[in-house]
């Protein structure tokens, strides 16, 4: 395991595009939340271009990202927003030089495919949370929240908020998890990580319940399901269908029968996810705990050096 160093009032915030085109009046109030609180911000060389659904070519976007990694003055890195197109980067990334410049990356969505392939083949710490074009829809809480996990050490961090309980239980675990469509499009690949003992945490949006429970079967099928410590479930966006009524079976039922063989803990929480203020962090690749009982979810291990 890789911890980044945390980051420090006037550091510099590196801000890349690696998957769908954003323009500068998207993100321009968001930089400004990064400069007002005390950090220097800067743009990847890329970041502006595009090419259909993608923020320039697959070598553009790789650039930037490894630019960003290479520069020492950047100490930490946040993707400007989600999309379909950051599995391109995947054969393209530097993996030795995020090892040998270990620092801060976070985003989600489609940055999920990254964040899990860089702690797979570097066991870098990486933060599942708002990416850049998020940052002016948070409360104020998660943005507290947001910042307290990248420049405060902290042996422990509860997550506040209510927790649905759908199978009791306690469990520790490494956290490890993203948005379920781009987590399950690296399995059986060099770059999905391993589940094993894992707590994992996923979230989907607009999905309907049949399509998310094919999802959920396809981890089972992999052989991953049997052998994590304990399952978070985010929060799913608009996740009904509005096609087919009759078929908006429970969310929770579907989870129930998919584990039916299984004792592990799961909860369902709202704060996390696609269309949430209260997005709040996860790093991946830290110690976590469950506690079905005193209805806790936590941070058991520092995620930053």
């Amino acid at each position: 395991m890789i911890k980044p160093k945390k980051l420090k009032i006037g550091d510099t915030i590196g801000v890349i595009a690696p998957s769908r085109p954003i323009n500068e009046k998207e993100i321009l109030p968001c930089i400004k939340i990064l400069e007002n609180r005390g950090f220097k911000v800067k743009l990847g060389k890329n970041l502006y271009k595009k090419s259909y659904y993608s923020a320039g070519s697959a070598k553009e976007r790789a650039s930037d990202l490894n630019a960003m990694f290479k520069d020492k003055k950047v100490k930490a890195i946040m993707c400007a927003s989600g999309g379909a197109a950051s599995n391109q980067l995947l054969d393209l990334i530097d993996y030795e030089s995020i090892k040998n410049n270990p620092k801060i990356f976070i985003g989600y969505s489609d940055i999920t495919v990254l964040l899990l392939a860089i702690y797979s083949k570097t066991g870098l710490i990486t933060f599942h949370g708002p990416n850049l074009h998020s940052l002016k829809k948070l409360d104020k809480k998660a943005e507290e929240f947001l910042f307290e996990i990248l420049t405060e050490k902290k042996k422990e961090y509860v997550f506040p908020g209510k927790i649905e309980i759908i199978k009791k239980g306690k469990a520790r675990g490494i956290l490890i998890g993203g948005n379920i469509h781009l987590s399950n499009s690296l399995l059986g690949t060099k770059y999905t990580p391993t589940y094993n003992k894992k707590i994992w945490f996923w979230e989907d949006l607009g999905e309907s319940p049949a399509s998310l429970d094919l999802k959920l079967n396809q981890f089972k099928l992999s052989g991953n399901l049997k052998n994590i410590s304990a399952m978070i479930i985010g929060n799913l966006s608009d996740c009904i269908d509005k096609k087919h009524k009759e078929d908006n079976r429970p969310i929770n039922e579907i989870i129930l029968e998919l584990t039916k063989e299984y004792n592990f803990p799961i909860i369902k929480v709202t704060y996390f996810g696609h269309n949430v203020s209260n997005f709040y962090t996860f790093p991946i690749g830290v110690m976590s705990e469950i506690d079905t009982k005193t209805s806790e979810f936590r941070i058991i291990e520092n995620p930053i050096s």
